[in-house]
């Protein structure tokens, strides 16, 4: 899917050329779920461009086993090679490995980029034109369209995907596969240490995640509320103060419908044992804190969130993305800042309390908390480095970690979230 997304930006690069110089753009990517092609710009051929983009998508799907007209084998073998570095310089930051780690032990359906890379290997035009020809057997598609247009327009952009999708077998949402989320075990705070990819990287990398509960507003308000409280502290104490590191961090996660919250330090400094243990001390202190809080304290950050959340998108493009993404998660909630707005009115500080001593404090043995550890080479930082077995490549060593946090989880899931 990603290769069948790099050969049809290069096939449409000339026509994306030509669009630019008109105001129009276009991107596609894939994910674990399918495909998510956007174009945007001014009104006027903005059809004509997305009926050209979907005619070159569709055309990959033939009977004969060969490239579309479009594609020529040198750029497919160009492709390819772009696709092969692309996996291998993917996760060299420390930072963007432990996120990366933390998200395939929560999603069993995401792959390694080794993973990847083994599966391309060796793929000739056969075996992929055989695949995508197998992605496009069944298709579903849903559409956004957002902006300066009217009903015919709206009927005109519903034809030409008809049209680009004629003869092609449809399938019911009901059988697009679930996107499990794995439930993170209780009593036991799984750790996961991995060592960097860059045999040179200076930094450690520190997640430590704790998992609440399925989506709903009223958790999910909550959790933004303790987030934005605790944000300040965490960074003017680990940061500022003790300078534990240059990336210091604390916010909400929502994980295809499961909330959770992620704590982050990024640094060249300190051991990533002293990271955990200092996040650890800082949630023992901070519910005094939390505790003790002045009403007018608490209503100063209810009525800071509450205008966060309400402000005005900054573009067309922005008001888009959101609505976009309330389509891609299922969720459908196109009021989804107004009605958060109107649960945070009726919290209170016992709530706060309560999902604080329920999901994150130290003292309640079945938090869900999972702790990702990305540990550089070089200087104090690198402490706790495993070693990699001489016969093994680091992604390998990597994947078995996460497949072992998925049999410690026993294949529990949070089940169907919408």
């Amino acid at each position: 899917a990603e290769l069948l997304a790099i050969l049809l930006h290069d096939a449409t690069t000339e026509t994306g050329y030509l669009a630019s110089v008109c105001e129009l753009g276009n991107e596609i990517e894939s994910s674990d779920i399918g495909f998510n092609l956007r174009i945007h710009g001014f009104d006027d051929k903005i059809l004509d461009l997305t009926a050209e983009i979907l005619r070159v998508f569709f055309s990959f799907k033939n009977d004969n086993a060969e490239l579309p007209p479009a594609i020529k084998q040198h750029r497919f073998e160009a492709c390819l090679e772009i696709l092969r570095r692309r996996y291998s310089n993917t996760g060299m930051k420390a930072s963007s490995l432990c996120s990366n780690v933390r998200l395939r032990c929560l999603r069993p359906t995401i792959w390694s980029p080794t993973a990847k890379a083994s599966a391309i290997k060796n793929i000739s035009v056969d075996q992929f034109m055989e695949t995508v020809t197998n992605i496009f057997a069944k298709v579903t598609i849903e559409s956004l369209y957002h902006g300066n247009f009217d009903k015919a327009d709206a009927e005109a952009a519903r034809k030409i995907i008809i049209e680009a999708t004629a003869g092609m077998k449809g399938m019911q949402k009901k059988h697009i596969p679930k996107q499990e989320v794995v439930m993170a075990p209780t009593k036991i705070s799984h750790g996961i240490v991995v060592p960097t990819v860059d045999p040179k990287e200076p930094n450690t990398a520190v997640e430590v995640y704790f998992q609440c509960g399925k989506d709903a507003i009223y958790e999910r308000v909550v959790i933004d509320l303790l987030m934005q409280i605790m944000y300040e502290p965490l960074f003017d104490q680990l940061r500022t103060k003790e300078q534990f590191g240059y990336q210091v961090s604390c916010g909400s996660r929502w994980t295809y419908g499961v909330i959770g919250v992620c704590f982050k330090v990024v640094t060249n400094c300190k051991s990533a044992e002293e990271v955990s243990t200092r996040i650890e001390r800082f949630l023992l202190e901070f519910r005094p804190d939390l505790e003790g809080m002045s009403k007018e304290t608490y209503m100063e950050n209810v009525v800071g969130l509450a205008n966060d959340k309400l402000q005005k998108w900054n573009s067309l493009e922005e008001e888009a993305s959101s609505f976009w993404s309330e389509i891609v998660e299922n969720r459908y909630d196109f009021e989804v800042h107004r009605n958060e707005v109107e649960a945070l009115k009726k919290l209170t500080k016992e709530d706060l309390l309560g999902a604080f001593d329920s999901f994150l404090s130290p003292k309640n043995s079945k938090r869900r908390r999972l702790e990702i550890r990305a540990i550089g080479a070089e200087g104090v930082a690198s402490n706790g480095r495993p070693e990699v077995e001489p016969d093994k490549c680091l992604g390998e060593t990597i994947d078995e970690k996460v497949q072992n946090f998925h049999k410690l989880s026993a294949g529990k899931t949070w089940g169907k979230i919408f």
